[in-house]
Protein backbone atom coordinates (compact mmCIF):
# COMPACT_ATOMS: atom_id res chain seq x y z
CA UNK A 1 0.00 0.00 0.00
CA UNK A 2 1.46 3.33 -1.06
CA UNK A 3 2.02 6.14 1.40
CA UNK A 4 -0.54 8.85 0.76
CA UNK A 5 -0.26 12.48 1.79
CA UNK A 6 -2.29 15.62 1.30
CA UNK A 7 0.81 17.77 1.84
CA UNK A 8 2.56 19.27 -1.17
CA UNK A 9 6.04 20.74 -1.05
CA UNK A 10 6.06 24.43 -1.88
CA UNK A 11 9.74 24.11 -2.71
CA UNK A 12 9.30 21.51 -5.46
CA UNK A 13 10.19 23.77 -8.36
CA UNK A 14 12.86 25.56 -6.34
CA UNK A 15 14.77 22.40 -5.49
CA UNK A 16 14.71 21.00 -9.02
CA UNK A 17 15.31 24.30 -10.78
CA UNK A 18 18.20 25.12 -8.47
CA UNK A 19 19.85 21.81 -9.31
CA UNK A 20 19.24 22.36 -13.02
CA UNK A 21 20.85 25.80 -12.80
CA UNK A 22 23.91 24.42 -11.08
CA UNK A 23 27.13 24.63 -13.16
CA UNK A 24 27.82 21.56 -15.29
CA UNK A 25 30.87 20.47 -13.28
CA UNK A 26 28.85 20.36 -10.06
CA UNK A 27 25.99 18.47 -11.70
CA UNK A 28 28.44 15.90 -13.04
CA UNK A 29 30.07 15.63 -9.62
CA UNK A 30 26.72 14.82 -8.05
CA UNK A 31 26.10 12.21 -10.73
CA UNK A 32 29.50 10.64 -10.01
CA UNK A 33 28.70 10.72 -6.32
CA UNK A 34 25.31 9.12 -7.00
CA UNK A 35 26.94 6.29 -8.94
CA UNK A 36 29.35 5.48 -6.14
CA UNK A 37 26.68 5.69 -3.45
CA UNK A 38 24.46 3.30 -5.41
CA UNK A 39 27.41 0.91 -5.52
CA UNK A 40 27.85 1.20 -1.75
CA UNK A 41 24.15 0.57 -1.14
CA UNK A 42 24.17 -2.40 -3.49
CA UNK A 43 27.09 -3.98 -1.64
CA UNK A 44 25.37 -3.29 1.69
CA UNK A 45 22.22 -4.91 0.30
CA UNK A 46 20.11 -2.24 1.99
CA UNK A 47 18.19 0.96 1.44
CA UNK A 48 19.08 3.20 4.39
CA UNK A 49 21.93 5.67 3.93
CA UNK A 50 22.88 7.89 6.87
CA UNK A 51 24.79 11.10 6.18
CA UNK A 52 26.60 13.14 8.83
CA UNK A 53 29.60 15.40 9.40
CA UNK A 54 32.06 15.90 12.26
CA UNK A 55 30.72 19.36 13.16
CA UNK A 56 28.12 21.88 12.03
CA UNK A 57 28.33 24.11 8.94
CA UNK A 58 30.17 21.58 6.79
CA UNK A 59 27.45 21.22 4.13
CA UNK A 60 25.93 17.97 5.41
CA UNK A 61 22.25 18.78 4.96
CA UNK A 62 22.67 20.45 1.58
CA UNK A 63 24.65 17.46 0.36
CA UNK A 64 22.04 15.02 1.69
CA UNK A 65 19.21 16.89 -0.02
CA UNK A 66 20.99 17.05 -3.36
CA UNK A 67 21.87 13.36 -3.13
CA UNK A 68 18.17 12.62 -2.62
CA UNK A 69 17.29 14.76 -5.65
CA UNK A 70 19.82 13.11 -7.95
CA UNK A 71 18.75 9.61 -6.87
CA UNK A 72 15.12 10.48 -7.58
CA UNK A 73 16.11 11.58 -11.09
CA UNK A 74 16.72 7.89 -11.82
CA UNK A 75 12.96 7.37 -11.28
CA UNK A 76 13.67 5.66 -7.98
CA UNK A 77 11.39 6.21 -5.02
CA UNK A 78 13.42 8.26 -2.56
CA UNK A 79 12.66 9.79 0.83
CA UNK A 80 14.90 12.11 2.82
CA UNK A 81 14.31 12.17 6.56
CA UNK A 82 15.62 15.00 8.74
CA UNK A 83 16.71 13.41 12.03
CA UNK A 84 18.53 16.50 13.30
CA UNK A 85 15.85 17.51 15.78
CA UNK A 86 18.06 19.99 17.63
CA UNK A 87 19.01 22.08 14.61
CA UNK A 88 16.89 20.93 11.65
CA UNK A 89 17.52 22.53 8.28
CA UNK A 90 16.03 20.38 5.52
CA UNK A 91 12.71 22.23 5.76
CA UNK A 92 14.50 25.57 5.38
CA UNK A 93 16.46 24.47 2.34
CA UNK A 94 13.34 22.95 0.77
CA UNK A 95 11.09 25.83 1.91
CA UNK A 96 8.70 23.53 3.76
CA UNK A 97 6.54 23.78 6.84
CA UNK A 98 8.13 21.99 9.81
CA UNK A 99 5.06 21.85 12.03
CA UNK A 100 4.87 18.05 11.94
CA UNK A 101 7.62 15.61 11.10
CA UNK A 102 9.74 12.67 12.17
CA UNK A 103 9.76 13.45 15.87
CA UNK A 104 5.96 13.73 15.94
CA UNK A 105 5.74 10.17 14.60
CA UNK A 106 8.17 8.93 17.24
CA UNK A 107 6.26 10.52 20.12
CA UNK A 108 2.94 9.24 18.76
CA UNK A 109 1.45 12.60 17.78
CA UNK A 110 1.32 11.88 14.05
CA UNK A 111 1.23 8.99 11.60
CA UNK A 112 3.67 8.50 8.75
CA UNK A 113 0.99 9.61 6.29
CA UNK A 114 0.61 12.86 8.24
CA UNK A 115 4.23 13.92 7.77
CA UNK A 116 5.25 12.74 4.30
CA UNK A 117 5.54 15.62 1.83
CA UNK A 118 5.41 14.64 -1.84
CA UNK A 119 7.60 16.68 -4.18
CA UNK A 120 6.95 14.63 -7.26
CA UNK A 121 6.37 11.01 -8.18
CA UNK A 122 9.79 9.98 -6.93
CA UNK A 123 10.95 12.28 -4.12
CA UNK A 124 9.39 12.62 -0.67
CA UNK A 125 10.56 14.66 2.31
CA UNK A 126 9.96 14.14 6.02
CA UNK A 127 11.04 17.13 8.07
CA UNK A 128 12.18 16.94 11.68
CA UNK A 129 8.98 18.31 13.18
CA UNK A 130 8.37 19.25 16.79
CA UNK A 131 11.18 19.89 19.24
CA UNK A 132 11.63 17.16 21.83
CA UNK A 133 13.72 16.91 24.98
CA UNK A 134 14.96 13.34 24.48
CA UNK A 135 15.78 12.64 20.81
CA UNK A 136 18.49 10.11 21.65
CA UNK A 137 16.06 7.99 23.63
CA UNK A 138 13.48 8.19 20.84
CA UNK A 139 15.98 7.05 18.22
CA UNK A 140 16.92 4.14 20.50
CA UNK A 141 13.30 3.07 20.83
CA UNK A 142 11.64 0.37 18.74
CA UNK A 143 9.28 3.02 17.36
CA UNK A 144 12.12 4.39 15.23
CA UNK A 145 12.91 0.86 14.04
CA UNK A 146 9.28 0.47 13.04
CA UNK A 147 9.35 3.78 11.17
CA UNK A 148 12.40 2.69 9.18
CA UNK A 149 10.74 -0.64 8.39
CA UNK A 150 7.68 1.19 7.07
CA UNK A 151 9.85 3.37 4.87
CA UNK A 152 11.71 0.33 3.53
CA UNK A 153 8.41 -1.07 2.31
CA UNK A 154 7.74 1.98 0.14
CA UNK A 155 11.08 3.41 -1.00
CA UNK A 156 14.14 2.37 -2.98
CA UNK A 157 16.42 4.74 -1.06
CA UNK A 158 16.05 6.25 2.42
CA UNK A 159 18.38 9.17 3.11
CA UNK A 160 18.84 10.10 6.77
CA UNK A 161 20.21 13.59 7.41
CA UNK A 162 21.70 13.15 10.88
CA UNK A 163 23.20 15.58 13.43
CA UNK A 164 26.97 16.24 13.53
CA UNK A 165 28.79 13.34 15.17
CA UNK A 166 30.98 15.39 17.50
CA UNK A 167 28.10 17.42 18.93
CA UNK A 168 25.43 14.92 20.04
CA UNK A 169 25.13 11.15 20.38
CA UNK A 170 22.02 10.81 18.19
CA UNK A 171 23.99 10.00 15.04
CA UNK A 172 25.83 7.07 16.61
CA UNK A 173 22.47 5.54 17.48
CA UNK A 174 20.99 6.19 14.04
CA UNK A 175 24.09 4.89 12.24
CA UNK A 176 23.71 1.50 13.90
CA UNK A 177 20.26 1.22 12.34
CA UNK A 178 21.46 2.19 8.85
CA UNK A 179 22.81 0.05 6.03
CA UNK A 180 25.55 2.49 5.01
CA UNK A 181 27.14 5.57 6.51
CA UNK A 182 29.05 8.43 4.90
CA UNK A 183 30.57 11.58 6.33
CA UNK A 184 30.70 15.05 4.78
CA UNK A 185 33.74 17.23 5.43
CA UNK A 186 34.37 20.73 4.08
CA UNK A 187 37.69 21.47 2.45
CA UNK A 188 39.56 24.18 4.30
CA UNK A 189 37.13 24.10 7.22
CA UNK A 190 37.04 20.62 8.77
CA UNK A 191 40.07 20.01 10.96
CA UNK A 192 41.75 16.65 10.72
CA UNK A 193 41.45 16.28 14.50
CA UNK A 194 37.67 16.74 14.24
CA UNK A 195 37.44 14.09 11.52
CA UNK A 196 39.65 11.71 13.51
CA UNK A 197 37.53 12.20 16.65
CA UNK A 198 34.35 11.49 14.70
CA UNK A 199 35.88 8.42 13.07
CA UNK A 200 37.09 7.09 16.41
CA UNK A 201 33.57 7.52 17.82
CA UNK A 202 32.25 5.34 15.02
CA UNK A 203 35.05 2.82 15.45
CA UNK A 204 34.30 2.29 19.15
CA UNK A 205 30.80 1.09 18.21
CA UNK A 206 32.02 -0.93 15.20
CA UNK A 207 30.18 1.36 12.82
CA UNK A 208 31.64 1.12 9.33
CA UNK A 209 32.48 4.40 7.61
CA UNK A 210 31.63 3.68 3.98
CA UNK A 211 32.77 6.95 2.48
CA UNK A 212 33.82 10.54 2.92
CA UNK A 213 32.40 13.34 0.78
CA UNK A 214 34.75 16.28 0.42
CA UNK A 215 32.57 19.36 0.09
CA UNK A 216 33.71 22.61 -1.55
CA UNK A 217 37.03 21.25 -2.79
CA UNK A 218 36.79 23.07 -6.10
CA UNK A 219 37.73 19.88 -7.92
CA UNK A 220 36.13 18.42 -11.03
CA UNK A 221 34.56 15.62 -9.11
CA UNK A 222 35.28 11.93 -9.07
CA UNK A 223 36.15 9.06 -6.84
CA UNK A 224 39.39 7.82 -5.38
CA UNK A 225 40.59 5.62 -2.53
CA UNK A 226 43.01 6.30 0.28
CA UNK A 227 43.65 3.74 2.98
CA UNK A 228 40.40 2.31 4.30
CA UNK A 229 38.29 5.27 3.22
CA UNK A 230 36.38 5.98 0.04
CA UNK A 231 36.42 9.65 -0.87
CA UNK A 232 34.10 11.55 -3.18
CA UNK A 233 35.40 14.97 -4.13
CA UNK A 234 33.19 17.63 -5.67
CA UNK A 235 32.76 21.37 -5.77
CA UNK A 236 29.63 22.40 -3.90
CA UNK A 237 30.34 26.06 -3.30
CA UNK A 238 26.97 27.14 -4.64
CA UNK A 239 25.14 24.86 -2.24
CA UNK A 240 27.16 24.89 0.96
CA UNK A 241 25.75 25.94 4.31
Amino acid sequence: MAIKSSKKGSGEKIINSELNKTPFAIVESYKNLRTNLISIMSKADGKILAISSPNAAEGKSTTALNIAITLSQLNKKVVILDTDSRKPSIHKKAKLNNEKGCMDVLIGDASLEDVVIHYNNFLDVITSGSKVKNPSELFSDVTFDNLLEQLEEHYDFIILDTPPINIVSDTLIIAQKSDAFVMVIRAGVTKYEAFEYAYDSLKVLDIELDGVIINGSGGKGGYYSRGKYNYYRYSNNSYGK
